[in-house]
């Protein structure tokens, strides 16, 4: 019972250290303020969209400051580094990082040795990513006239959401291609390991057998000793 306890207790205590605390939580704030003033500057036109968060993430910021209880105010904290890292303006922040990654697995794609059967899903999972791809471009690339602070969370929503699913898409096809060609491969290795052994199986009874009792060597096929007239062993 006690060795339970201790368990449990063990368990609870590496969970919190795990966990954030007010200076990671601090550290963190720095580093999403460095990383929305560069997001800015990378992209303007999404200045009025990127101040509006941070001006709510400002907010729960600075109510956190008032709380004196330790623990409401690190979920103050968490709660305002969440509205930097997450939502729509997390997804614009690693928007370009998702269409890297999804080119790089698109592109893998073409490099495999696809099977007849998987070529359709191959080239409809790569055409789809394309268009996410696109899709998702056209919006980093938006023009100030485009514009629109009322729409932009569900435009990089939608387009960042687009690249996942075609991501998933792309994944689930690898995952075929490489099932079917590590099938072709295993298919391949045991006909060379059959044929393999078929031949040592025939070398094995072209050669010739040595008598136990005397050391003569008899052609291959010979049941006697040809020298001493003692059975020889068969060969297995």
């Amino acid at each position: 019972m006690k060795r339970i306890f201790g368990f449990i207790v063990m368990s609870i205590f590496l969970i919190n250290a795990c966990g954030p605390t007010l200076e990671s939580s601090q550290k963190t704030w720095n580093s999403n303020l460095k990383a929305i003033e560069k997001l800015k500057s990378e992209y303007p036109v999404f200045a009025p969209f990127i101040d509006q968060k941070l001006a709510d993430a400002k907010k729960v910021w600075n109510e956190a400051q008032g709380i004196a209880e330790e623990e409401a105010k690190l979920d103050k904290m968490v709660e305002a580094n969440n509205i930097l890292s997450g939502g729509s303006l997390g997804n614009l922040r690693n928007m370009k990082s998702k269409i890297k990654e999804l080119k790089r697995e698109e592109e893998n794609i073409l490099k495999q040795q696809i099977d007849s059967t998987l070529i359709n899903k191959a080239n409809t999972a790569r055409t789809n990513a394309r268009l996410a791809i696109q899709k998702a471009e056209s919006v980093l690339a938006m023009s100030q006239s485009e514009f629109d602070i009322n729409s932009i969370s569900s435009k990089i929503d939608l387009a960042y959401s687009g690249l996942e699913d075609a991501k998933r898409e792309v994944s689930i096809v690898a995952g075929l291609i490489k099932k079917v060609n590590d099938k072709i491969e295993a298919a391949k290795n045991k006909k060379e390991q059959d044929l393999k052994a078929q031949q040592e199986k025939e070398e094995k009874a072209k050669a010739p057998i040595k008598c136990e009792y005397c050391g003569t060597m008899n052609d291959a096929g010979s049941t006697k000793c040809k020298s001493c007239g003692a059975p020889l062993p068969e060969k297995k």
